[in-house]
């Protein structure tokens, strides 16, 4: 087991105690569900990691009392997946906001950072053509660690995700 592999207890379980908020794991086929407030879609790779981010973030949203409406999304594949299965849920269901999580690691060559470029330039072009706030919660990271780092109790980015999220539809009930 290598000192990574021991790191992975530093990720964020979710809280198990009883939620201000309904929780909906989508199931697409469903066409009853409407006046979603969030929704989060997170891709299968890196996995761990992307279950870490939501689990802040979902932990955050009940600390700060929010109760509205939240649906998740497995989306299969990776983070260059996620911009346009992404565009098909959101147009489906518009939602008043979405994040969109993933993780990109930086490898040996240069796929990283065409990759990062295109999947931020993608989620930017998506939330402008819908007009729903979308939150990028892909993280861009050189290695395993930093995204250890970023999506466990270090950094927690999902925490942070919840509160702009939360400012956001303050922000969206004024206008």
């Amino acid at each position: 087991m290598t000192n990574i592999d021991n790191n992975l207890d530093l990720l964020i379980s979710l809280n198990t105690s009883p939620r201000g908020y309904e929780l909906i794991d989508l199931d697409l086929n469903n066409k009853e569900i409407t006046n979603l407030d969030i929704i989060v879609l997170y891709s299968s790779y890196n996995l761990s990691i992307n279950e870490s981010l939501l689990n802040g973030y979902l932990n955050e949203l009940d600390t700060l009392k929010f109760n509205g409406k939240v649906a998740i999304v497995k989306v299969p594949g990776g983070a260059f997946e996620l911009p346009v299965l992404s565009s098909r849920i959101i147009n489906k269901y518009k939602p008043k906001v979405t994040l969109i999580i993933g993780c990109i690691v930086k490898g040996d060559t240069k796929h990283y950072d065409f990759l990062s470029t295109t999947v931020t330039n993608a989620i930017s072009t998506l939330s402008m053509k819908t007009g729903i706030p979308i939150l990028n919660g892909v993280l861009t990271v050189e290695n395993k660690q930093q995204a250890i780092d970023r999506a466990g109790a270090k950094f927690d980015k999902g925490c942070e995700y919840a509160n702009a999220t939360t400012q956001i539809l303050h922000l969206l009930e004024k206008l």
